[in-house]
């Protein structure tokens, strides 16, 4: 079995709606994305997938919907309201979830199956130097 695996990170800021600590204010995070593809044959040019390819359509989409973002809660009604009214911001919702790690994994899992055009082996999402949330699609 071949297993592949980039990387890239982004800036984003995010709260917890309805938590009960330090994580219901708004903070931000540089997050380190981990892609793992797996395949048990190589494609004609002896690749799971082009390095390049893979990380220029995940760089390209995490630039363009989280990265320097912040990330809500479709339910946060007033972190929106007030997000909104700042002339510069950038805004991504998930609708009825917390921007949480764990939720950040499973999306960016989707993502790639979507752009790709094939399911990862799995997503790591580090949200600090020493925790992370992985999501494999099987379990």
């Amino acid at each position: 079995m071949y297993l592949v695996r980039i990387e890239t990170t982004f800036d984003s800021g995010h709260r917890l709606l309805d938590y009960d600590g330090k994580c219901a204010f708004p903070h931000g995070h540089t997050y380190r994305a981990e892609i793992f593809l797996q395949a048990s044959s190589l494609d004609q040019r002896g690749m799971v997938f082009d390095f390049t390819e893979l990380k220029h359509r995940i760089k390209a989409w995490i630039d363009d919907n989280w990265d320097h973002a912040f990330l809500v809660n479709s339910r946060d009604a007033e972190l929106i309201a007030g997000l909104a009214s700042a002339s510069k911001g950038r805004i991504y919702q998930f609708q009825g979830e917390n921007p949480s790690c764990e939720v950040l994994s499973r999306v960016l899992y989707n993502v790639v199956s979507e752009l790709c055009g094939v399911s990862p082996a799995k997503v790591r999402l580090w949200e600090s130097l020493d925790q992370y949330a992985e999501f494999d699609g099987g379990s």
